[in-house]
């Protein structure tokens, strides 16, 4: 017996999709979801069971319903609507419609609610995202990969190597020559020789193609009716300058309930003298939804032109990206990355780099998201688990540390400047010691104000020995969850094996002070001995990924600006998805 499905629409698209569902035989139809058409009324003898308001009652009542697939040819239509089921039904099935008279080559990968249409050629190594549409008699060559929602249209044939935006469409007729990158929200027109790298939110055609206006994100190209949108977005853009400035951040911040002490401005190092902080405010019906703290840097460069400036934005050190509030939602953070992208674009940013947190915000990222290092995270749960648990090297260097006398100062309500300055020494030295990065070596402004702001989320942890202080760490807290920060140690004392000491203990201090998880972080690259020594702690909990973003906003600047360092664009382009490699790589000394 086959599993049956509902398909959303009932339209002309819908008719292929039926098709192609007959065909396949894998599925038995068992109505039609349609918002504009009368219930009741039939399609190729399919019923329209209701509307899209409809849809979570006529799924719950009818068992044998897995899901379906929407049948809505609007690129920015259907994904308002996926979303909009996601959201509602979580275990909604999302089917694909693959037709029998398609050609699908090696080692292609296909997500769900795509419809390939008949005579579609599609070569190996290629990768189509979610609820995409490639159309009749067109043709996909090797290593192209096509983002979610979007949509090639009959006839079109897309040679090796392209990279197609999000919501991006591709018109009648149109050839993509190779290599070519088109961003997300754009149009290429019927008939259309696209030889050169075209932006987002764009109209371009021509033989060959250029790029002839802006786009919103909601302009129709199909010639249908738009769906009213009752929610009013506002996105806004602040510089830290003066006190004024910080006040209204810090108001700001406390309308989100529950906010990360990793959006203060003493964690983000608003007084860095090297870059401006801002950020980013999306309000939906006057009500903040998403922040998001930025570095907008000035790209200095004598390959682009010097009348105009360029920049790029990255965001604070550690944990960050957007701060999302309790009630937004899955459409709120889409719209917030288009909304952003689109002010990238007018405002000339070429590259994004974002690091996000260990929460979840880097769900809906708009450029390209890479899981950059595995980090570590114990659950608090009860020391003799924990202390069996632990890998035996780790307690028998305890014992050690016991035995030999060390001692442990946990500051939590007595952090004066003496404390700050034991910390500080250690650390500095570590960092010298081990010739940390430029942007490791924080100066004690920076923690004393730290501390001083973040009072109650700050713990100085100092082991000793014989009344010397020999190693040290800063704790942060934040909510149940503390997490290793910042620190180090006198390399004449390594033997003494403090580093493993002042670990347990911070296990015992937790414990008491009713935390649930201890988030030691990840190595200097996934796997290496840093990362192995943290997984000592916690061998058998599993790892939280630490994501990074990565968005190339103006491709042709980001040409110029890689060629003065005599990188090859194909090869600079590819850096984008590779975490090992630096990015934005213009921007890399001595490359």
């Amino acid at each position: 017996m086959k599993n049956k499905i509902l398909v959303i629409g009932a339209s002309g698209h819908a008719k292929v999709i039926i098709d192609i569902i007959e065909r396949e035989a894998k599925y038995e139809v068992f109505g039609l979801i349609d918002s504009y058409k009368k219930k009741g009324d039939s399609l190729y003898n399919y019923k329209i069971l209701g509307t899209e308001k409809d849809l979570p009652h006529i799924f719950k009542n009818n068992n044998d319903i897995i899901g379906g697939i929407i049948a809505i040819g609007d690129n920015y239509t259907r994904m308002k609507l996926y979303i909009n089921i996601s959201s509602k039904i979580s275990d909604f099935n999302f089917i694909n419609a693959i037709h029998p008279a398609s050609t699908i080559g090696k080692n292609v990968s296909i997500e769900n609610g795509t419809v390939i249409m008949p005579g579609t050629v599609i070569s190996s190594d290629v990768k189509i995202g979610k609820q995409c549409i490639v159309n009749t008699n067109s043709t996909l060559s090797h290593d192209c990969i096509i983002k979610d929602f979007s949509s090639i249209a009959p006839g079109v044939t897309i040679a090796g190597g392209v990279n197609i935006g999000k919501c991006t469409a591709i018109s009648l007729g149109a050839n993509v020559l190779e290599m070519v990158t088109i961003g997300e929200h754009t149009v290429i027109g019927a008939s259309a020789l696209v030889n050169r790298n075209i932006g987002c939110y764009k109209k371009a055609y021509g033989i060959p193609a250029k790029e002839i206006s802006d786009r919103k994100i909601d302009d129709k190209y199909l010639g249908l009716s738009d769906i009213k949108n009752t929610s009013k977005y506002h996105l806004s853009f602040h510089s830290l300058k003066t006190a004024k400035d910080i006040e209204a951040y810090n108001d700001t911040l406390s309308v989100f309930q529950d906010y990360s002490m990793f959006y203060t401005l003493a964690y983000c190092n608003y007084r860095n003298n090297n870059s401006q902080l801002n950020y980013f405010l999306l309000k939906k019906d006057d009500i903040p939804q998403v922040l998001l703290p930025i570095y907008l840097n000035k790209i200095e460069s004598d390959s682009i032109d010097n009348n105009q400036n360029y920049y790029d934005v990255n965001t604070p050190y550690g944990y960050s990206g957007p701060l999302f509030n309790k009630n937004t939602t899955e459409e709120d953070i889409i719209e917030f990355w288009k909304i952003v992208d689109h002010w990238y674009l007018k405002n000339n940013v070429v590259t994004e780099f974002i690091r996000f947190n260990l929460e979840n915000n880097h769900r809906e990222y708009s450029g390209h998201l890479i899981p950059t290092l595995d980090n570590v995270r114990g659950e608090l749960t009860d020391f003799e688990s924990i202390w069996t648990n632990l890998k035996q090297k780790v307690r028998n260097n305890y014992r050690k540390a016991v035995k030999s006398g060390l001692s442990i100062k946990i500051h939590t309500e007595t952090k004066s400047p003496e404390v700050i300055d034991q910390f500080y020494d250690i650390y500095i030295a570590t960092m010298k010691r081990n010739n940390a990065a430029e942007n490791y070596f924080y100066s004690k402004d920076y923690f004393t104000t730290l501390i001083n702001e973040s009072f109650e989320n700050t713990i100085i942890a100092i082991v000793f020995k014989d009344d010397i202080a020999i190693s040290t760490e800063l704790i942060l807290i934040n909510k149940s969850i503390i997490y290793s920060y910042l620190g180090g140690t006198n390399s004449d004392y390594f033997d003494y094996r403090p580093n493993d000491y002042l670990k347990i203990e911070m296990i015992k201090w937790a414990l008491e002070n009713n935390k649930t998880h201890y988030v030691l972080g990840g190595g200097r690259s996934n796997g290496d001995g840093l990362y192995q020594y943290k997984k000592s702690f916690f061998p058998k909990d599993k790892d939280v990924i630490y994501y990074t973003g990565r968005k190339v906003i103006n491709p042709e600047i980001y040409g110029e600006l890689i060629k003065a360092i005599e990188v090859e664009f194909v090869d600079a382009l590819d850096s984008v998805k590779d975490s090992k490699k630096y990015f934005p790589i213009y921007s890399q000394k001595n490359v």
